[in-house]
């Protein structure tokens, strides 16, 4: 990957990883189960941690993050709370799932990313350190797809 490209993957990254941050957030807050809540709220402590990794491997690339990506990022996840759900001003029951999806959705995206930084082979990143972002994002997949699970069978029975 030459230099122009590799900023531009992850400058979309970071702005990905900032909108991350935020729904991480945001469901934290929202969310109507007090234990999802919380366990979200764990997660978007390890997401924001991971957002400084990739902060940290922006700059070794020679790049800075891009505060306009950042942004942009948060406008997305504001955009992305208008949902055809027939409700305006209150949550719709399915929210609370949907809002699940939407953050395994995102944390598989950063895995991706953590995937092709590895493959790349690029001697600015530490191969340890993205197999542990790996590794890190397993994680959270699970813990989310256990929160899914059980936000889906409250919502539409099991």
């Amino acid at each position: 990957m030459n230099d122009e490209v590799l900023h531009a993957y992850l400058q979309h990254h970071w702005a990905g990883s900032s909108a991350g941050v935020a729904l991480f957030e945001r469901v934290g807050r929202s969310h109507s189960d007090a234990a999802v809540a919380s366990a979200v709220r764990q997660l978007a402590t390890e997401v924001d941690e991971d957002r400084e990794v990739l902060r940290q491997i922006i700059l070794a690339t020679g790049a800075n993050p891009s505060s306009v990506a950042a942004t942009t990022g948060r406008a997305a996840e504001l955009v992305g709370r208008l949902k055809p759900n027939g409700r305006l001003v209150r949550r719709s029951p399915l929210s609370d799932l949907l809002e699940i999806e939407a953050l395994r959705d995102a944390v598989a995206g950063k895995r991706a990313g953590w995937q092709l930084l590895l493959a790349a082979g690029d001697v600015r990143m530490n191969p340890e350190q993205l197999e542990e972002l790996i590794r890190r994002a397993d994680d959270q997949l699970a813990r989310l797809e256990a929160l899914h699970l059980r936000v889906g069978r409250t919502l539409i029975g099991a």
